[in-house]
């Protein structure tokens, strides 16, 4: 890093040109190996430690040295970026490719993504996008197919933004709900409308997401108010559960406020939609531990598993990331903020049980996070510091906000520790940690 705090041209080159490949560091690493040849790659160190080398020339710290340099030049010739065009239209790529991810009636790992990314502009469907066309420029009223075409969408974003950091999902996100908007002020047969209003609150709740990561609280509470009137016309009190609950991420670390917004969101939902209220629970019962109410925190998560038991995280985009690794993750928050070190343990057993090399990488931010935290309360510094790097890793590809949050948490954990481990991940995470982001939010 230079002394005036901004990286080097080369650090931001390497780091640019890894993200342009929705690639992790990890992923570069292995890539730096596979460049080498036999004779180099007996001189390369372990994976972790060429992990912590890119991460200080992403930073800005270190710069490569005759070896790395070779490295990285061979796995950029072997690895072209996208093409100038699809670089040029982004908008355009995306909204195919969220609408043919929406399409398939299964969660995306990763690997996928990134194949579909590369046809999804020629294979989308020509009909549904003329129909869309035609709808919007006012040549005939919307019918099923190209309501259709946008509800696809709408899911395929929600998908999306566990694989695909949000800066970049964000203007093709606009781009959707201009086009809701349009079809919306046509004359439209009363279902039609109200399944266009779904689509524009599920869009919206996307949306005010987008932009708080992105620190624009203007754009954070237009979409927030977007959404709550679209599930007040659409009768959808799910939409306005799930506005709450992302709300809770918001506040700014302010616990009362936070589980007052996860209180209202359950009123509104009622007793339907057992996904969303599994991890409103879920929610309520991290932020009550938090608060040292541990009678509630425990009843809430109890409780989150038997609405869960029941659930189809399938039933609406917003909960599609809430697959049994993820909801694991959650009851390990709550545990481990209690010091409940059985309970503990059971929980990233059942983690462990989900996560493998197709787990979406934004889960990764949050899960490893936690798993680290956990870790080191039960005396593993070594584990909890693997974790941690796991989580920095995909955090940074990421850039998302509430894993840099759970980062600044296990690095305040880990300070008092005097182990070479702890000192050198609170020097990696310092020499990683972007100086300039938003407030945490927890």
């Amino acid at each position: 890093m230079s002394e005036n705090g901004v990286r080097p041209e080369w650090a931001e080159d390497i780091r640019t040109k890894r993200v342009r490949r929705l690639w992790t560091q990890n992923e570069l690493a292995r890539q730096l190996e596979l460049a080498a040849g036999p004779k180099t790659r007996s001189m390369l160190p372990s994976r972790s430690s060429i992990i912590r080398e890119i991460r200080f020339h992403e930073a800005g710290t270190h710069q490569p040295g005759t070896l790395y340099a070779e490295l990285y030049r061979c796995v950029w010739a072997r690895n072209p970026e996208p093409t100038t065009e699809a670089q040029a239209e982004p908008s355009s790529d995306h909204l195919a490719l969220a609408w043919t991810v929406g399409r398939l009636n299964h969660r995306v790992d990763r690997r996928t993504v990134l194949q579909l990314a590369a046809t999804a502009t020629a294979g989308a469907a020509l009909d549904p996008a003329q129909r869309l066309i035609r709808a919007i420029s006012g040549d005939h009223r919307p019918d099923d197919p190209t309501v259709a075409h946008v509800e696809d969408r709408t899911k395929g974003f929600h998908r999306l933004e566990e694989h695909i950091p949000g800066k970049s999902l964000y203007p093709a996100l606009v781009v959707h709900l201009n086009e809701v908007s349009a079809l919306l002020e046509g004359r439209l047969a009363d279902d039609r409308r109200r399944r266009l209003a779904v689509v524009a609150g599920e869009g919206a709740i996307l949306a005010a997401w987008f932009a708080w990561e992105q620190g624009d609280e203007r754009m954070t509470a237009a979409y927030t108010q977007l959404a709550n009137v679209a599930a007040k016309h659409a009768n959808d009190g799910s939409i306005a559960a799930c506005m709450a609950g992302y709300r809770s991420y918001m506040v700014g670390g302010n616990r009362v406020q936070s589980t007052r917004l996860i209180r209202a969101g359950l009123d509104r939902l009622g007793d339907g939609d057992p996904a969303t209220r599994a991890w409103l629970l879920a929610r309520l019962a991290e932020e009550t531990a938090l608060l040292g109410d541990q009678r509630t925190a425990l009843s809430s998560i109890r409780e989150a598993a038997d609405a869960y038991a029941g659930a189809d995280f399938n039933a609406r985009p917003w909960t599609y990331f809430l697959d049994p690794g993820r909801f694991a993750s959650m009851t390990l928050t709550v545990y481990s903020r209690l010091r409940r070190q059985d309970d503990s343990v059971a929980a990233m057993d059942e983690i462990a049980l989900h996560l493998g090399p197709t787990t979406e990488i934004k889960k990764l931010c949050v899960v490893k996070a936690e798993m680290a935290l956990a870790q080191y309360r039960l005396g593993d510094v070594t584990e909890a510091v693997n974790c941690a790097r796991s989580a920095l890793d995909a955090t940074t590809a990421m850039g998302f906000p509430l894993g840099w949050e759970r980062l600044d948490n296990v690095a305040t954990e880990l300070k008092p520790s005097r182990t070479q481990v702890a000192r050198e991940f609170r020097t990696e995470y310092a020499a990683t940690r972007p100086s300039a982001s938003q407030s945490s939010p927890l």
